[in-house]
């Protein structure tokens, strides 16, 4: 089973979760609302996959391991640019994020580009469990597996916000590892979220 970071995985039960203590009350009852972890950025352990249980608030977050035979189901990213794999279906007043992604759907029809949301917005849509809010950020990946020209960056980018009336929150996935998109556009140097942990690296290196 080929799991990447940010693959939402739908599991068992609770008790199919290895974590280093218990798991808080917060925890629990995020679990028992939507089975669901995501996938984090660090090498199996023997067999175990990383995996990280998110709560309602930004600040609950908690590490903890699965191995894949407790594994239902797996969401990508890159599915959830389909509507017809959401599992919650929205009025004529969808949430701010929910209809800048929809914007974003059609301007990246014209590209070649492999994208998907992550985040609250990419929770919401697999589970059916509303978590979004008019503040919520629209996460964003893009696989980037050949180099690409600052310039290059700095024209999507350019084109991306001039859909969204939301924050967006963009990262490029190189064999390196992930990257700000904004940062990559301003900066030749750049910090990398690797699996090791972060690194900073030039924009030239994230492709060697």
């Amino acid at each position: 089973m080929e799991l990447n970071a940010h693959d939402l995985l739908k599991i068992i039960a609770v008790e199919n979760l290895h974590a280093d203590s218990p798991l808080p009350d917060w925890a629990l009852n995020s679990l028992s609302k939507a089975p669901y972890v995501v996938v984090r950025r660090e090498d199996t352990e023997n067999r175990r996959i990383p995996v990280g249980i998110r709560g309602t608030q930004r600040g609950q977050r908690i590490a903890a391991w699965v191995y894949p035979e407790n594994i239902i189901e797996v969401t990508t990213p890159y599915m959830l640019t389909n509507s017809d794999c959401w599992k919650i279906k929205y009025d004529q007043n969808p949430p701010k994020t929910v209809y800048c992604l929809r914007q974003l759907i059609s301007v990246f029809e014209y590209t070649a580009l492999h994208w998907g949301p992550t985040g609250s917005t990419a929770f919401e849509l697999t589970t059916g469990v509303k978590t979004l809010t008019d503040s919520s950020d629209l996460d964003l990946v893009i696989q980037v597996p050949n180099p690409l020209s600052r310039a290059n960056a700095q024209s999507l980018l350019d084109e991306l916000q001039k859909f969204t009336t939301v924050r967006l929150d963009i990262q490029l996935l190189t064999p390196l590892g992930g990257v700000s998109l904004v940062e990559y556009a301003g900066s030749a140097t750049v910090l990398v979220k690797s699996k090791s942990g972060p690194v900073l690296a030039k924009r030239s290196a994230l492709w060697t």
